[in-house]
């Protein structure tokens, strides 16, 4: 199990965001595709930080409605998101293993983590849910073999 490779359980079609859209775009980007986390790349698509669905709750938190929650797209437009994001996050290579990316979140707290090219470029993300489905995928595999 620790010698499992990232690359065998990254994502690669990977949403992104660029260090010039506005908070409010990528709150629909965050709501549109379901996800908690998305890292943010410059023109070549190189990993310059990481936006949480986190860091959004502390620009702007939304107000309830009888829809439920909406955030307010005037107050979310305020914020760049070079100037709101985390900045030189840690990324991790395919080649790494499972018990590294294990390390590096329980270690750091992080909910996912980038993994990148040597130079840096994005090349696919791993989430606490893709490590989970790892696991389940192991024991499941382990219990039928007994």
């Amino acid at each position: 199990m620790k010698d499992i490779l990232l690359k065998e359980i990254m994502v690669t079609k990977v949403v992104t965001a660029s260090v010039n859209d506005s908070v409010s775009s990528v709150e629909e980007k965050l709501r549109k595709h379901g996800i908690r986390h998305l890292p943010v790349v410059d023109d070549q698509k190189r990993v310059v930080g990481m936006f949480t669905q986190r860091d959004l709750l502390r620009c702007s938190p939304p107000h309830k409605t009888e829809e439920g929650f909406v955030f307010d797209k005037e107050q979310m437009d305020r914020f760049i998101l070079k100037y709101v994001m985390a900045p030189d996050p840690v990324t991790l290579s395919p080649e790494d293993t499972l018990s590294h990316v294990l390390e590096v979140m329980a270690r750091d707290k992080f909910g996912c983590i980038p993994l990148t090219s040597p130079d840096r470029v994005l090349v696919g993300i791993v989430t606490q849910i893709d490590v989970l489905k790892c696991f389940a995928r192991l024991l499941l595999k382990d219990k039928d073999a007994n």
